[in-house]
């Protein structure tokens, strides 16, 4: 079997200051990011970003954008960086947990792993401000650094489809079974409104959940469940711990991850 150990977990908002800039723009301030964040991977420790085996780039909301041709993906990284690095948006918020599990299985001998999960609305489009699904929506730029070890510490991964769809419900129990095979304690779910978070986590009961923070971020796609663990972790130390991050999508797939959280995890919230 193997450990998942997460050593860095790194997001930047995209807010009010990045609207109105175009498509050429907004792909520069992204590219400018993920720079930025993979520059701080591994800062006074003895890996860097150049030691990932690959760089995944995930995402919900942008395929409009790069299917259009309006931006490359792979430009992002382009002449940065000799990490191989790839895009996918076929999972949509559950993305990160699908690369998790095709890195474990196609690259088993690369230890380290990046996964930046990228929701930024360059086009402006009304449906990605705020939808009924999910109520408001929260923009910004998330990565991750894992390294993946050999260990008897049992399943680390479940993915799969609901059967109706994103039904919310549905979700939890799926939620609460997994924790169960992971002999888990803590969880990490997505943002959403009063509406669907409170019967969601009410039927939660016995586990510890990470808190809510829809309020605060609206729904910030596959992003979510890491912007609850740093700021739970800024407020009480989470390291050495395990927890599971959970994600759904709006065609019902879903993922969950039984990730430790390293002694020395490295943190940042712009």
């Amino acid at each position: 079997m193997r450990k998942i150990t997460l050593n860095d977990a790194i997001y930047s908002p995209f807010v009010g200051e990045s609207i109105g800039k175009g498509i050429s723009a907004s792909a520069q301030d992204i590219g400018a990011v993920l720079l930025e964040h993979t520059s701080i991977i591994g800062q006074g420790r003895a890996y860097s970003y150049a030691s990932a085996g690959h760089h995944y780039i995930c995402s919900t909301m942008m395929d409009s954008v790069f299917s259009a041709a309006a931006v490359d993906p792979a430009e992002f990284m382009a002449g940065k960086s000799d990490v191989p690095c790839s895009f996918t948006h076929a999972y949509e918020c559950a993305c990160w947990g699908y690369c998790l599990n095709y890195h474990l299985v196609h690259k088993p001998l690369e230890r380290s792993l990046v996964i930046s999960i990228v929701d930024v609305n360059s086009m402006e489009m009304s449906y990605w401000t705020s939808n009924a699904q999910w109520g408001r929506s929260g923009f910004g730029i998330m990565t991750l650094c894992f390294e993946v070890e050999d260990d008897e510490s049992g399943k680390v991964l479940h993915t799969g489809m609901g059967l109706g769809g994103n039904d919310i419900i549905t979700f939890a129990s799926i939620a609460k079974q997994v924790v169960r095979d992971f002999k888990a304690c803590t969880l990490s779910l997505p943002f959403f409104p009063d509406a669907i978070s409170i019967p969601m986590r009410r039927s939660l009961k016995g586990v510890e959940l990470l808190k809510e923070r829809h309020a605060d971020y609206g729904h910030a796609f596959g992003s979510d469940p890491w912007i609850s663990f740093i700021r739970d972790h800024a407020e009480a130390d989470r390291s050495e711990q395990w927890i599971v991050f959970g994600s759904l999508a709006l065609r019902g797939y879903y993922c969950f991850a039984n990730i430790f959280i390293a002694a020395d995890v490295n943190v940042r919230h712009f």
